[in-house]
């Protein structure tokens, strides 16, 4: 996890995000839901990538091995430990790790085996059974067994982070035998379930079990990598483990073709930027459009020496919003929070203070045929059977929740925010409102840990000071930010969020009401709906391309009109800088987001 609190479905789990191509649904056919084992899974069907297959089509299986690739990262790390919570390990160390099975970049949703030879699936997503890869091997040369799978989930489950204890509370493990491995799912339907345990790096047993490893040097793994230095809250150097076991499997071929990895860490992103111009590392993907528009004026760039990308993957991209505490009283009534969105002029801030860098927030899937369009269809509403959405039974009409009325940010809209907070009984006094619960003026504190939110935050504190709304920015360390958010001490709270192209798993962590009181939850907002939690489960099981569009759109409707989040912009541009030394594979050109630290190669 950088700067700031992103959480997605693998950066809660291993602060990696995929960025990943189209939908897409391939014809070609293997293991699904209640069939046979197979090579590969796809919980809506079959998979694109035959038995045996050499290597995924957006690789460059011919790419050399061999030099160094130089990072950056923005934080700092005091362990690596990567098994037990608190602590803050690299995220990158996780690279020495491999897992029971890979996601490709060019499907919706589809896993091929990797630790795990084999996988199969119960129908309705109950049981799942992993047979070992006999080949799989840790770095020492001993084989990796059933009874490591079951160290590494059991330990993560009753130790690791947060997301870990709530994500795996459902799922029991139990070895059978020592090449094979079950794992049993109290959620049934859940058909998340694959992707969920391909996030857990394996661990040796061998090594953990007998005391934490004290030295970098003592950590054993089975991936491309391994510890070569890691110096805390300064560097980490990974190094390539040339005879590694499955160097040449078929999900890895053409991947992992850097010598080294070495990674500095900046506690400033602007420190970090100059170094990048100075050449102290190679390659920076830059978060911020102000920097990408006016700090890259160096002769580097001009004469060529550094190039400069900016992709847009066929994605959801990053959302980025404002969190209400539903917790709060005064927040959890909809009328409150609708008034303080209504402030909001998305169109000023992103021109003024992002070089129209953005695009709008205006869908949870915006950029794909899962946001929702119009008028609810049959399938939405069909979704939702069995549960009964808005006073009228039915879905909004219009997913935009301001198509009937003044738009946000506009002099109508700040007129209508104020008639909903004097609705609500919240009274203007000398320009300052009162709550009237309190007597007090309403105040709203607010964290956020990312500088990249400065800018919109004081722009919208003064929009919300002409409603008579006072923000104070509180806590902006963001190990101390994130204790507050975990423990819900907030009233505001930036966070961004990137939906994953089969969505499910996040916006249960983020938005369903079954975590709400859970302790150190991901359920921030607190909202607990019963028409959400309808919609989340029917992502979470939804098993055709169909099923999955009507449940997504009906999230998406509910989540808008809902607000639990004030939508701030969406970030789906990939803006990439590098020293030209290196390929990369041609598809990274196009909608498959580039993955310079596995794809990419030495020139």
């Amino acid at each position: 996890m950088t700067a700031g609190w992103r959480p997605t479905r693998r950066s809660l789990l291993h602060a990696g995000a995929v960025l990943a191509g189209g939908l897409s649904l391939p014809a070609a056919a293997t293991a699904i839901p209640g069939g046979g084992p197979g090579h590969g899974f796809s919980p809506l069907g079959s998979v694109k990538y035959p038995p045996g297959f050499a290597h995924f089509d957006y690789v460059n299986p011919g790419a050399p091995k061999g030099g160094t690739l130089r990072l950056a990262r923005i934080g700092t790390f005091d362990t690596v430990d990567t098994l037990v919570y608190p602590g803050r390990p690299p995220a990158d160390v996780r690279l020495i790790y491999e897992r029971l099975t890979v996601p490709s970049a060019d499907e919706t949703a589809s896993h091929y085996g990797l630790l795990a030879q084999e996988i199969a699936v119960a129908e309705d997503f109950s049981e799942l059974v992993y047979t070992l890869d006999p080949a799989a091997r840790w770095h020492d040369g001993r084989p990796v067994t059933a009874d490591d799978i079951v160290f590494t989930f059991e330990t993560l489950k009753a130790n690791g982070a947060p997301f870990y204890r709530q994500a795996f509370r459902v799922l029991t493990v139990e070895a059978l035998g020592s090449d094979r491995v079950r794992f049993r799912n109290g959620r049934v339907g859940d058909r998340e379930i694959v992707d969920t345990i391909a996030t857990i790096p394996i661990h040796p047993g061998h090594v953990w079990q007998g005391g934490r490893p004290q030295r970098p040097s003592d950590l054993v793994g089975s991936g491309p990598y391994r510890v070569r230095e890691a110096e805390a809250t300064r560097r980490l150097v990974l190094e390539r483990v040339p005879d590694a076991w499955a160097a040449d499997h078929p999900v890895n071929t053409g991947r992992w073709n850097f010598d080294r990895l070495r990674f500095e860490y900046y506690r400033d992103a602007d420190v970090a930027l100059e170094a990048f111009l100075g050449d102290s590392y190679d390659l920076r993907t830059e978060g911020s459009p102000l920097r990408w528009a006016r700090r890259y004026d160096s002769a580097a760039v001009e004469t060529g020496a550094i190039r400069r990308a900016e992709v847009s993957p066929a994605t959801t991209g990053t959302l980025h919003g404002i969190v209400f505490n539903l917790r709060r009283p005064v927040l959890a009534d909809l009328r409150v929070r609708r008034a303080l969105c209504l402030a909001y002029d998305f169109e000023t801030v992103n021109r003024t203070l992002y070089f129209d860098g953005f695009q709008r927030f205006d869908s949870v899937f915006a950029g794909t045929d899962l946001a929702a369009d119009g008028p609810p269809t049959a399938a939405e509403q069909a979704i939702l059977k069995g549960g009964v959405v808005g006073d009228d039974g039915a879905l909004p009409f219009d997913p935009d929740p301001f198509a009937d009325g003044p738009q946000p940010g506009t002099r109508a809209g700040l007129v209508a925010a104020s008639r909903l907070l004097d609705e609500v009984g919240l009274v203007v006094r000398d320009g300052v409102r009162i709550d009237p619960t309190t007597g007090t003026a309403l105040t709203f504190g607010l964290v956020s840990p990312d500088p990249v939110y400065d800018g919109v935050l004081n722009w919208l504190g003064q929009a919300w000071q002409r409603l008579g709304v006072t923000v104070r920015r509180e806590v902006s360390e963001p190990t101390a930010a994130g204790r507050r958010l975990l423990d819900k001490d907030f009233d505001l709270a930036t966070l961004s969020w990137t939906p994953d192209r089969l969505p499910g798993t996040a916006e249960r962590l983020l938005w369903h009401g079954d975590l709400v009181d859970m302790p150190r939850s991901y359920a921030l907002s607190g909202i607990a709906d019963p028409q959400l939690d309808w919609a989340i489960e029917a992502l979470e099981s939804a098993r055709t391309k169909t099923a999955l569009t009507g449940a997504s759109r009906a999230f998406d409707r509910l989540f808008r009109h809902r607000m639990p989040m004030l939508p701030l912009f969406r970030a789906n541009t990939v803006r990439l800088a590098w020293w030209d030394r290196f390929g990369l594979p041609d598809r990274e050109t196009g909608a498959i987001a580039p993955s310079p630290i596995d794809r990419w190669w030495a020139a």
